[in-house]
Parts: C-alpha cells; structure tokens; sequence
C-alpha cells in the first residue's frame, strides 16, 4: 500500500531524527541550567544571613549531570532510527527533569519559590511533541509532584527551607492554597490551549498526508497504465513497422511515388512510436538503485562514446560538439544503464534543439563527494512560462514542435526521474532564443545518497 510509504510519525510534527536533534537541544539546555544552579547557590549563600542547604543542592545538581551525561553518551551510541524509542526517552527525561526541579524548589523555599512556574516549560514543550492525553499527563504530573512539595512542607513531613525574602503569609494556609490554585489553572490552562492548537494543526497536516497519499496512489495507477501500455503496445508496433519495411523494400520502384511517399511517412510514425514505447519502459523501471546493479563508471570514457553517437546527427546540420572534462578519470559507483540515458538523453536534445551550425558544449567536472554534467545548446532555448513544465510527461513547448515533429516528450522527464532515483540534482537555465544548459549533479556514491533521500 501506498500510504506504508508514509512514516508512522508523520502525524506528529516529529520525527525520529528531529526528535534526536530536540533531546541534544535540551541537553544542552540541562548543562547550562546545572551551570546556572551552582552559580545561584554561591551568590544566595554569600548574599542571604541564612544559608541554603548547599550540600543537597550540590548533590541534586551532580544527580542531575550524570543524567544528562546518560543521555548525551546514549544518544551518540545509538541511531536515531525508532521513532517510539526516541518519544519515551522524551517522556522519561521530563519524568526526570520535574522530579528533579520540584526537589530543587523544596531545597529553595519551596511555595515561596518565584521559580515555580518553570513547570509551565515542560507543559509547553510537551504540547509540541505529544498528543492529546499525554499533554494533560505531563501537567497533572508536574501539578501532583509540586502540591505533594507544598502539602509535605505544610504538614511537616518534608523540610521547609525559609527564604528571608518571604513573608509569614507564605506559611499560611489561605496563600499556600490560592498560590496552588493558581498554579493548577496555568498549568491545565496551557495544557488545554497547546493541546487545542497542536490538534488542529496536526488535523491540517494529516489532511495534507492525506491529499499526499492519494496522489502517490494516482502516480501508481499512472506508472502501471504506462507499463500496461508498453506491454501491450510494443509488440504490435513491431510488427507494423517491419512489416511496412518489408512492403517497401518488397515493392522498389515498382509502386508509385504516392503510395512510397505513405508507407515512407507510416515508418517514420511507427519509428517514433517505437520510441515512445522505449521511452514508457524507462520510465516505469524500478529497482534501478538495488546493490546488485551498481558499479563503478568511468564517467570520462561513457561521456565521449556516448557524444561519438551524436555526431554524425550533429554533422548533418553543422553543429560542433565540444567536450570539455579533466585529464583523470572522473568515475562513480551507479547505475550504468541509468547515467547512459540520462547522459544520452541530454546530449540528444541538445543536437535536436540545436540551431544549424550552433555548438553544442558538453562539460563532465569532479568533486569531492558530486561529479556535475553540463550539456548547453545554441538552439531554440525554452520560455520562462514553459521551464516549470520542462520535465513534465509528454509535454513539449510550442517552439519545441515548431522546431521538430521529432521526440516524444518524454526524454527530460525520464532524465528527472533517474536523476531523483539517484538522489541527485538537476537545473536548467535557458532563454528563449538563446539555448539551454542543463547541470546534473550525482553523487559518487549513489547507493549511499539515494536511500538517504528516500528515508
């Protein structure tokens, strides 16, 4: 089914990578908030008369390094490649992180804290990563773990730490009870608006994921009509052609010069429908990129013997064909019969578009990681409101037929969609009148990069 192609996270506005990119980002975070703690601690304890219990805040602080330093070393050691793994190490760090915070406030004065609001951050945080039920359980943990703080220090069983700046109005029951409530309605009230916000957004994404895999299931119907379409097509079309050779070379001069001048037109009709027969065969190929059907390719070697094809074509107008590309060999690992036709299919066009005693400049560079093809004409160029369109099926511009019945429309959008399969870029400049250059650019190692692209 198509819509196994689309990640089960995709409902979520995550996904494993991005989440591992958030839980780097917060521990990042935990190192600077551990940095800020001990700094807090030597400034309270040289400004206030009464001093904090340094050595709790010491520990709680150390208990909170060795986790994080848990949670950097794990996620240096392991792919981010489940999504589920990454979203509960996500629910087990805030775990942490709120008990950790509610036993910093109680070693810092507790209800008098004005830093207990910091819980609201993990309720905000969690709107963003989780769904529905999961936000309000992160603020009723967050409210359960701070009023059991509050209700432990008023009844005595847990240690109350006075902060001088607080009044005895903090150790009544009246404010610690309207401190709680207020503390209870801006938690719930950003649970409830983060939730509400998040799910209508996540309900405008899973629309779009919808719309997505409707037209991935019509692409498919596409691919498999155009394949039926070869299937069924490409037989009948030989015959029709070899049989209206036959009947021209079977015939000589004896048939007169309307009827020679018919069948002449029939087999060049059935040449070109051959051609796109040909042509709907690559475009439907799949499996292009399997292990079993790589290899290295010495791209200098391909590029001449693939250009040497062209220029009788080319001679026949007076075009030149200029080849341009370093003295060592530029190769890569790929797929052979793919950088043929995308290479093949290119130089093509630039003959055929191509003005009469016009150049035609094929330039092969190597890189580092990319080897970069460039095929430039002199021709017929393509319209500004046309190169958004250029790849499409079938499509050909009106100077395109103007220029030549010739080709069937399918040359660049297979050239696009190998170049895609390969994980590689394509980019055409062109002006009307003035010829085009087409830049491809592929990765040495293709197999590696193409199945990047398509995670």
């Amino acid at each position: 089914m198509v819509q196994d192609l689309i990640a089960r996270e995709s409902s979520q506005f995550v996904s494993a990578a991005s989440l591992r990119l958030r839980l780097d980002w917060f521990n990042k975070l935990r190192w600077g908030a551990a940095g800020g703690i001990l700094v807090a601690v030597v400034v309270a304890n040289a400004w206030l008369v009464q001093s904090l219990p340094l050595r709790s805040l010491l520990y709680t602080t150390a208990v909170l390094l060795l986790m994080n330093m848990g949670y950097v070393v794990r996620n240096r050691r392991l792919e981010p490649v489940d999504f589920l793994a990454e979203l509960r190490l996500v629910k087990l760090q805030m775990l942490g992180d709120l008990v950790v915070l509610t036993i910093l406030l109680n070693l810092t004065g507790g209800v008098e804290n004005p830093l207990l609001y910091l819980y609201v951050v993990h309720v905000i945080v969690a709107s963003l990563l989780f769904k529905g039920r999961e936000i309000y359980h992160i603020a009723w943990l967050a409210i359960g773990l701070f009023t059991a703080e509050v209700v432990g220090e008023y009844v005595g069983i847990l240690p109350h730490h006075h902060l001088l700046s607080a009044g005895t109005l903090t150790h009544e029951l009246p404010y610690i009870t309207m401190t709680l409530a207020s503390f209870w309605l801006v938690l719930l009230f950003c649970a409830y608006i983060g939730a509400s916000i998040m799910t209508h957004n996540r309900s405008i994404k899973d629309e779009l994921l919808e719309r997505q895999a409707e037209l991935m299931e019509a692409d498919k119907a596409k691919m498999d009509f155009f394949r039926f379409v070869t299937h069924e097509v490409k037989s009948p079309v030989n015959t029709a052609q070899s049989a209206v050779e036959t009947a021209l070379e079977l015939g000589g001069g004896s048939m007169s010069d309307t009827v020679e001048d018919m069948l002449t037109r029939a087999v060049r009709r059935l040449s070109q429908a051959t051609d796109i027969v040909k042509d709907l065969a690559d475009l439907t190929r799949t499996g292009l990129m399997k292990k079993d059907n790589l290899q290295v390719i010495d791209m200098s070697r391909l590029v001449n013997r693939l250009v040497a094809r062209q220029r009788d074509v080319a001679d026949r107008s007076g075009q030149e064909i200029v080849v341009e590309m370093p003295e060592d060999p530029v190769v890569l690992t790929s797929n052979l019969s793919v950088i043929d036709k995308i290479i093949s299919n290119l130089v093509s066009n630039a003959v055929r578009y191509n003005r009469k005693d016009g150049q035609v400049k094929v330039v092969l560079e190597s890189g580092r990681e990319t080897v970069r093809l460039k095929v430039s004409d002199q021709g017929i160029g393509i319209a500004k409101e046309d190169q958004s369109r250029i790849f499409d099926e079938f499509y050909r511009s009106v100077e395109a037929q103007k220029h030549t019945t010739l080709g069937t429309g399918l040359g660049l959008a297979i050239v696009r969609k190998f170049v895609d399969d390969l994980g590689g870029n394509i980019h055409l400049e062109s002006e009307l009148g003035q010829g085009s250059t087409f830049t491809v650019d592929l990765f040495r190692n293709d197999m590696n990069r193409s199945q990047k692209v398509k995670r």
